[in-house]
């Protein structure tokens, strides 16, 4: 049985938990790894008018990245790219890992590349996540509290549901415990003094109080993650969902009804993609 120092303790330690592993800071440096490139070497192949760059992209396993290459012929002062001409692990969709490679066929860029004074640059920028899933995502929020997150939302790191959930449930269940445990005492009468005997009533009732308050709490953050799930998958649902073409269908409306007629070709408006990635990261060498 803790007394009243150990009490305290125990609470502002959790109260502190709890505090941290809610944060989005805490978040990502608890469970995120920095992202880096490491350079390794480099070779040139004149048979074959080609150059291979090789390096480590390390950084989080669930991350992919947008690889591109630049070199400079001005001692860095500018850089042309990103080249065109570029073959392995250079693209928009490059995961993390060791012993990648760029092979630069640099003649089909510049036939008058000479290679002299030349410094290359890689940089790899953060692909944004798109999270697709549906309401139904909501199931496994159900069976594990934050599981269903990590379908719906664009983000990472959504390890302090489960983390916050379980710990409020199970402090209210161990204050539970105590707090029966408390009574149980001040039914067996054991304090000998009256005052004494009192306040295991009152404590045992404030164990009670706060184990109901933690369960309560546990419970609508579990219930509150599965309803936030549910609606952010509708949302996808209909973000994502297959719209159908009004214009397509009254020009194929319009054919049937003027058949023999020439349409004229629909203008076609370029989309243009504005997100860019969330961070970006690049290194040198001479070569």
């Amino acid at each position: 049985m803790m007394n009243v120092h150990q009490f305290k303790i125990f609470t502002l330690v959790f109260m502190l938990c709890f505090l941290g592993i809610i944060t989005k800071s805490s978040a990502q440096l608890f469970f995120s790894k920095k992202a880096s490139l490491k350079y390794k070497s480099i070779n040139l192949d004149t048979a074959q008018n080609t150059i291979t760059l090789h390096y480590d992209l390390k950084g989080p396993s669930n991350r992919l990245y947008i690889t591109r290459l630049y070199y400079s012929s001005n001692n860095g002062n500018g850089f042309k790219g990103p080249l065109r001409s570029v073959s392995g692990d250079a693209g928009d969709s490059i995961a993390v890992g060791d012993n990648k490679k760029i092979v630069w066929t640099f003649v089909k860029d510049n036939p008058y590349f000479t290679g002299k004074n030349i410094i290359f640059k890689i940089e790899a920028t953060e692909k944004p996540k798109i999270a697709k899933g549906g309401p139904k995502n909501a199931l496994k929020s159900l069976m594990f509290p934050g599981l269903g997150d990590y379908k719906v939302r664009n983000g990472y790191h959504y390890e302090w549901i489960p983390t916050a959930t379980f710990v409020m449930l199970g402090a209210g269940i161990f204050f539970r415990f105590n707090a029966d445990k408390l009574y149980q005492d001040y039914e067996d009468r054991l304090p000998n003094s009256e005052n004494d005997y009192n306040a295991l009533f009152n404590r045992a009732q404030t164990r009670n109080i706060l184990s109901q308050g933690l369960l309560m709490a546990g419970a609508a953050l579990w219930i509150g993650d599965i309803v936030g799930v549910y609606l952010r998958g509708k949302k996808n649902q209909k973000k994502f969902a297959p719209k159908k073409d009004k214009k397509k269908e009254d020009e194929t409306a319009n054919l049937e009804l003027k058949r023999g007629m020439r349409l004229l070709p629909t203008k076609v408006v370029p989309s243009i993609n504005t997100q860019i990635g969330y961070s970006q990261l690049s290194f040198i060498w001479k070569f």
